[in-house]
């Protein structure tokens, strides 16, 4: 037996369904239908499943059940979770970084305070041993915000993390942190090269880039490395005081659960840590590559972001810039452009080769009606800066919505249907099974690039947007016809 079948049982009993009646239904024979109740078979294919459905009545609370059993019966349950936990890191990828991340408000008000301040360093300053010993969440916290606050006054101040993305408080404070002079941090933490899920069914590798982000939103200069390992057995079974927090002046070394520990400011040992940690930092890889796209400093129109050819590319929009042809790369690129003629010849040359691997189906892009929608209202598109050049004119858009009309027919661009119609404006992925980068704007409105170098994200984003159906997304035909649409609104 399995989930479903014991659900699909279960519904007939309870609704009093007779058993000849559905099977005749369903247009299945009898030892079929009895192998699908018992468990020996699943049903052959979406439309079977659907017809059983219809048969059943089921109100939606009940389909929305039956249909997770089936979908797990037919994947398996670590497939089917990993990708519906991929699902909703997708959905829920946060729409805009503005806002200051939410801290544990009662302690840092507390820790603001001036009186407090001062009796933090006074405890500091007036303790002998060297050291002080750490029993509860709170008191680490206390420590924590007083030296990296201290550190946060140098003009070249360090941090370094050995420890999971998973101290919400720490990350928080760092996420928030606005330092005097150039403050460099590093965090070193173990992934899963197998794609390792919580209780919950979360995958840790996306749940800590998902808590990681924020740092690279709040434009810190941040490097996170890691290494491979159980991240169950490694960091949550037994292992004393496995992370460690560490500044210019200061240590603290702690439990997993960050709630018992050792503060240090004793030179010495201060450190001998930092070069505890530098040998393990070596032993260890960059998560990312962090780079601006398209910098006004000037490009690399050579750098794998600009000539890998993803397989899979998900945003709100549909994939414009390799239809850009030079008659619009003159009028519309602004004159301030880093070495605009090159440049432009340049982007012309890619945006050619690009078209003609869009147009032989290379890659697969997904977009939104609201993305498209908006780039048809407005001319801009999200994956240029706004500040490179002015909104295209309405026969701009025209030309460009006929450019991808073909690419629309032959599958190759497709919308969005629900959970994904709702992808955040902010987030633009593109993977192949060797190469992908996340495209984001920070608070300070830059586009940031963020290339993976983590094979294990990259192999969950492929196998997500590799498994997306028709229950997914919207057949070639339904995609160009809204194109079309657009097209014809703009021409009248």
């Amino acid at each position: 037996m399995s989930e479903f079948s014991d659900l699909l049982s279960s519904y007939i009993d309870e609704k009093k369904i007779k058993v000849y009646a559905l099977l005749e239904y369903c247009n299945l024979d009898r030892s079929t239908m009895y192998k699908i109740i018992n468990g020996k078979r699943n049903p052959s294919s979406e439309a079977v499943f659907q017809k059983i459905t219809e048969f059943l009545h089921l109100t939606p609370v009940e389909y929305r059940r039956f249909k997770e059993a089936y979908l797990i019966s037919k994947l398996g349950k670590d497939l089917y979770y990993r990708r519906k936990y991929t699902e909703k890191y997708l959905v829920d990828f946060p729409k805009n970084f503005s806002e200051e991340p939410v801290l544990f408000l009662d302690d840092l008000r507390k820790m603001k305070d001036d009186n407090y301040s001062a009796d933090m360093a006074l405890r500091v300053s007036g303790n002998t041993s060297g050291c002080i010993v750490v029993s509860t969440h709170l008191e680490l916290n206390h420590l924590l915000y007083y030296m990296i606050s201290a550190e946060t006054q140098k003009l070249s101040g360090k941090i370094v993390l050995l420890l999971q993305p998973d101290y919400e408080f720490l990350l928080n404070m760092l996420s928030s942190l606005k330092p005097t002079g150039n403050l460099k941090i590093e965090h070193t933490f173990c992934v899963s090269k197998i794609n390792q899920m919580t209780e919950n069914h979360e995958i840790y590798n996306l749940m800590y880039l998902n808590k990681i982000l924020p740092l690279y939103f709040s434009n810190l200069d941040y490097h996170p490395y890691y290494f491979y390992e159980d991240i169950f057995s490694h960091y949550y079974s037994m292992n004393g005081l496995s992370c460690m927090i560490l500044t210019s002046e200061f240590a603290i070394t702690c439990n997993s659960e960050y709630t018992m520990g050792i503060f240090y400011k004793d030179p010495a040992v201060v450190s001998m840590l930092w070069n505890l940690y530098d040998s393990y930092q070596d032993k260890c890889r960059p998560l990312f590559y962090a780079a601006d796209y398209l910098s006004m400093d000037g490009n690399d129109f050579d750098s794998p972001i600009y000539r890998e050819t993803p397989s899979y590319v998900l945003q709100p929009e549909a994939c414009m810039v390799p239809f850009i042809d030079r008659q619009i790369l003159d009028a519309a690129i602004v004159p301030e452009f880093p070495n605009r003629e090159a440049s432009i010849r340049q982007i012309e040359a890619l945006s050619h080769v690009n078209q003609a691997k869009m147009e032989k189906g290379v890659s697969n892009v997904y977009f939104t009606k609201r993305g498209l929608a908006d780039f048809a209202a407005k001319g801009l598109i999200k994956e240029i800066p706004d500040h490179f050049y002015r909104p295209l004119t309405v026969k701009e858009r025209i030309r460009l919505l006929k450019r991808i009309l073909p690419c629309c027919r032959n599958g190759n661009y497709r919308l969005l249907k629900k959970p994904l119609n709702q992808l955040s404006d902010n987030l633009h992925l593109c993977v192949n099974s060797t190469f992908g980068y996340l495209l984001f704007n920070n608070i300070h409105n830059r586009t940031i690039c963020l290339v993976i170098n983590e094979s294990s994200i990259l192999t969950t984003f492929m196998d997500y947007l590799s498994s997306l159906d028709d229950n997914g997304l919207y057949n070639a035909e339904e995609t160009a016809e809204f194109v079309q649409a657009l097209i014809d609104e703009l021409m009248t």
